[in-house]
């Protein structure tokens, strides 16, 4: 089993319907493929985390950096997992505002633009933001 976590930004704001017929298609889709997950969508940022059969995934990610619905894709994690975290999400899906970031991360006075900008995946602060609001939800 493996997972990745990616961050992008829409080529073009998708309207609230073509949000929802994009889902129903990956929810389908992953779930045909024994893929479980979480995309995030912040501010016009994409901040998905997905797992899986390694090569489902490894497939999946290759069809994910062609899309042309988003464009500056950072890889931010990857590894192996002996087991899905998500059994029961073949895609959970959350529109997150600037407010609930920074309640998430605890930090009033957190700086979204620089937060959310294209850097190294080392240590970048999006990866944080997901899986403190993926902690949120577990537990």
């Amino acid at each position: 089993m493996k997972f990745i976590a990616y961050m992008s930004l829409q080529t073009q704001m998708m309207t609230q319907k073509e949000v929802e017929d994009f889902l129903l298609c990956i929810r389908e889709k992953n779930s045909r493929m024994g893929v479980t997950g979480i995309l995030l969508l912040i501010q016009g940022k994409f901040i998905q985390y997905i797992e899986g059969p390694s090569t489902k995934i490894d497939k999946l990610y290759k069809t994910i950096e062609k899309d042309s619905r988003h464009t500056d894709l950072i890889l931010l994690d990857t590894g192996s997992i002996k087991e899905q975290q998500f059994k029961d999400w073949s895609m959970a899906y959350h529109e997150i505002n600037e407010r609930q970031v920074k309640d998430v991360m605890k930090n009033k006075n957190l700086d979204l633009k620089k937060t959310f900008t294209p850097k190294e995946k080392n240590n970048h602060p999006a990866l944080e933001v997901l899986y403190t609001f993926v902690s949120t939800l577990t537990n």
